[in-house]
Parts: C-alpha cells; sequence; structure tokens
C-alpha cells in the first residue's frame, strides 16, 4: 500500500493486493489521516487494484470503527470489480444506518474519483 497527497486534505492510497488491504497494515496512513485532521477535512480515495476482487469483512469493520472516530469527509473507492463494489455500497449504507456525515461513492477511473473527491472538500 502506498499513498500519496496531491493536495493538502487529500489522500489517494493505491492497493496492489487484497494481502494490502488488511487493518494491521494501514497504520502509516491511519498516522497522517489523524495529522491532517488536526489542520484542515480529510477525503480519501481508494484504489483498489485490478487483482483485488473481494474484500475481507475485517477491512469495512476496520474502517467503519475508524470513521466513527474520525471526522473524515468523503471517501471514493476506485474499482472495477462488481464484489468490491457491492462492498462499498454495504459500507455506505453502514455510514448511514450510523449517522455518519461520510460521503461514500465508487469510480471506476482514478481521475473521476479524485475529481470527486476535491468536491467534497472545502
Amino acid at each position: 500500500m502506498t499513498f500519496e497527497t496531491p493536495q493538502p486534505g487529500l489522500f489517494v492510497v493505491h492497493y496492489q493486493s487484497a494481502a494490502e488491504l488488511a487493518p494491521a497494515l494501514q497504520g502509516p496512513l491511519v498516522e497522517a489521516v489523524e495529522r491532517r485532521l488536526g489542520e484542515g477535512p480529510v477525503a480519501l480515495v481508494f484504489e483498489v487494484g485490478p487483482t483485488i476482487s473481494m474484500v475481507d469483512l475485517s477491512v469495512p469493520s476496520f474502517w467503519l470503527d475508524l470513521t466513527g472516530r474520525l471526522a473524515i469527509t468523503a471517501m471514493s473507492i476506485v474499482t472495477n470489480s462488481s464484489a468490491v463494489r457491492i462492498a462499498a455500497r454495504g459500507f455506505k449504507l453502514a455510514q448511514s444506518v450510523r449517522k455518519h456525515p461520510i460521503a461514500v461513492e465508487t469510480h471506476e477511473a482514478v481521475s473521476d474519483g479524485i475529481a470527486w473527491a476535491r468536491g467534497q472538500l472545502p
């Protein structure tokens, strides 16, 4: 997993394998997000690589817990996988039920995810 910040508050996260999605490997990203939240809002764009066709249940559970504690503004999940899109819709629904004010969308192209996420930041 690698990530970049093309502008303040916008994180573009690249996952190339399902193993990289593991909650235990998200520490550097979470630390960077926490630091940024001290300065302003955060939007995340997750580029889920083409070889990733499933998401372990621990992944959305991890992010549900995290977004319950951290005021992340938006999440874009970029994927061509139907299974990953379905998992993202489930995550979006869970956020809605929990009444967490976070925008969640899926996109097929990284450029679309970035453009959408930029639009979510003030």
